[in-house]
Order: structure tokens, then C-alpha cells, then sequence
């Protein structure tokens, strides 16, 4: 695929929000979504392996969530702003483009809510996480993996222009995106550091919401703390590259052709990028497991291994925080245990 042959996206976003999305109207609406709010967030802020004589490392485990992931938060908030902003007697129908934990988290909302779904996902998603997804009864379009992100959300501006009645998330410049983690993530954390100031924080760029929302919690308290975001290196953040269908560690990349995720580029323009190759994410997720006994998927690998660089950096008195996005589905834990065999 050329760069001309990969016509340009949306990428203007509003300014952020002052609080994250009401879930009032949600929950009275669709009492099916009570229960799934009851036990979102809150997950455990967890002292992980560092660097010898380096800072401690504190990682957020957000697969402790319903779904298994940080995409449930961002899924929620998304889901309670358009159901608060639905108007009209047609009933609410929704549509988004993901990789794959953001399409599992809504697939499962819709299902819980009784409001019909519509996700474009890549061909090449994990054959356990389309079928988790299937049997919500959710409609999934499969594209072109060779497209990437950026493919999969012009697939999805097609379908929203050919049937308006569908409301699109646009996960990527919807700004309930970064409130989902500045006023959860980020807060959590906040009070979970207590009165440790963390030096560093480091966290995978998939829409960038996560790494913008949880800086934009911290800076209130600590205004210079670094942060670093992190994407793989056969996809890194604002590459000139073309999208492409090469392997590496899901749930996060560049979009291709110089454009960059908006979160990134408007909050957090002085960001440190890190890479990270899908074969040391898949050993990462297994050196992990041997050192803790938990089980992290391949973009926690990626974010657990740019935080220890980054802790090389400072003393042990400091903190560096990371946020490890889920599990890891059954299929990267088959290569991981081939690459590490």
C-alpha cells in the first residue's frame, strides 16, 4: 500500500473534558450495565521487577477488569456519553473501529445494554477474541490487516456515511476517551501513590488516550513528571511507514503514512517514544510470568520492559508507574512459549 493510495482521516479532537462521561442516564436506561460498573476500576497498583540499584516500578493491573482489560474503562465512558447524548425514537446503535480488547469490552457493553454493535476489526484478531465477541451478538466486519488502524477506521467512516443511523465512538478522538483515565486511571493511581511522587510515566500508545488521561491525573499533582509512550517497533508512533501487515505486539502502533494519534499529539507533544519488537514483548510476557507467576499479554511485556529502562534512570527512592493493558489472549501465550522455548 502507498501513501497515496491511503486517503487521510479525521484527526481534529474538542478540548478535554471537565469530568468524565455521567453514567446516570446510562445505568437508568440499561440497568444491564449496573453490575459491570459496580466492578470496573479499582484494580491493584502492583511493585513489579525493576532494574538492579534502579527506581521501584509500579505497574496498574488492568486486566483485573470485567472484560479483562483497560479497554473497559474506555468502552464505558464512551458507551455513557452517546447513550447520555441519544436522541430521538430510533433506538441507539453503535459503531467503532478496534484491534481488539476495545471491540471485546463493547461487544460485551452491547450485549449487557440490549443495544446493537457494530465493530470493524482486523483479520488477523485472535480466533478467541472474535468468538468471546461473536457470541455477544455483536455484527464484526473483518479488514484488511494490511490497512492497520488507519484502514480499519476509513472502513469505518465508510459504514457510518452509508448508514447514519449508526452512532460512531471514534475511539480515537473522542475525548471521553482521555476523561476515562484522567478522572479513573489517573485518579486511582493518584491515591494509590499516596505521598509518592513518581518520577516517570510510561505507557503503550494505542489511541493514546490511556498515556494522555493518567498524565493529565499526575501533572495536577506533579507537573514534571516524565512520560514515555511506547509502541512497537515494526509500527512506532508517527511513522512515515505505510501501514502494514508484519506481526507485533497488539493493541498499540503507529497509524502510518507521518500520522499521529491526536491524544499524543495535542496533550503530550514532548512525550518520549519507546519501541519495543514483538519477539521481545513475547519473551518479556514469559520472563514475566517466570519472575511473578502473573500472566501479562504482549503490550504489558512492552510497557513493563520501557519502564525498566526508564527506572535505570533514577534512584530507588523514586517511582516509575506503568499500566499493563491485559492477559494476553491464548494465542500470543502459544507464541510466547515457541519463542521462549
Amino acid at each position: 500500500m502507498t501513501d497515496t493510495a491511503q486517503p487521510e482521516i479525521a484527526l481534529t479532537v474538542e478540548e478535554p473534558l471537565a469530568a468524565a462521561p455521567d453514567q446516570a442516564v446510562a445505568l437508568t436506561r440499561h440497568p444491564g450495565l449496573r453490575e459491570f460498573a459496580g466492578r470496573l476500576g479499582d484494580t491493584p497498583l502492583v511493585e513489579v521487577p525493576g532494574p538492579p540499584g534502579g527506581a521501584k516500578v509500579l505497574a496498574k493491573y488492568e486486566f483485573a477488569n470485567p472484560f479483562g482489560s483497560v479497554k473497559d474503562r474506555t468502552a464505558f465512558a464512551l458507551v455513557c456519553r452517546a447513550i447520555a447524548a441519544h436522541t430521538g425514537p430510533e433506538p441507539l446503535k453503535l459503531l467503532d473501529a478496534s484491534a481488539g480488547n476495545m471491540a471485546r469490552a463493547l461487544a460485551g457493553l452491547g450485549e449487557l445494554a440490549g443495544i446493537p454493535t457494530r465493530l470493524v476489526v482486523p483479520s488477523v484478531i485472535p480466533p478467541s477474541l472474535l468468538t468471546a465477541m461473536e457470541k455477544t451478538g455483536a455484527e464484526i466486519e473483518l479488514a484488511d490487516a494490511a490497512g492497520g488502524l488507519l484502514g480499519m477506521i476509513k472502513v469505518c467512516e465508510k459504514i457510518a456515511a452509508d448508514d447514519p443511523s449508526l452512532t460512531p465512538l471514534v475511539q480515537h478522538r473522542n475525548m471521553a476517551n482521555v476523561a476515562a483515565h484522567e478522572f479513573g486511571t489517573g485518579k486511582e493511581i493518584l491515591d494509590q501513590l499516596g505521598e509518592h511522587r513518581p518520577a516517570a510515566w510510561v505507557s503503550a500508545i494505542g489511541t493514546g488516550g490511556t498515556l494522555a488521561g493518567v498524565h493529565r491525573a499526575l501533572r495536577t499533582r506533579w507537573p514534571d513528571v516524565v512520560v514515555a509512550g511506547v509502541t512497537p517497533s515494526e509500527m512506532p508512533y508517527g511513522t512515515e511507514r505505510a501501514p502494514h501487515s508484519e506481526p507485533r505486539f497488539a493493541g498499540a502502533g503507529g497509524f502510518g503514512n507521518g500520522l499521529r494519534q491526536p491524544f499524543v499529539d495535542t496533550q503530550l507533544p514532548e512525550a518520549e517514544q519507546l519501541h519495543v519488537t514483538y519477539a521481545e514483548s513475547l519473551r518479556g510476557m514469559v520472563d514475566y510470568r517466570k519472575l511473578t507467576g502473573t500472566s501479562i499479554g504482549a503490550s504489558a511485556a512492552a510497557a513493563w520492559l520501557s519502564a525498566k529502562k526508564v527506572a535505570e534512570r533514577f534512584g530507588p527512592d523514586q517511582v516509575v508507574v506503568t499500566l499493563f493493558a491485559d492477559a494476553g489472549p491464548e494465542e500470543d501465550w502459544v507464541k510466547a512459549e515457541q519463542t521462549a522455548g
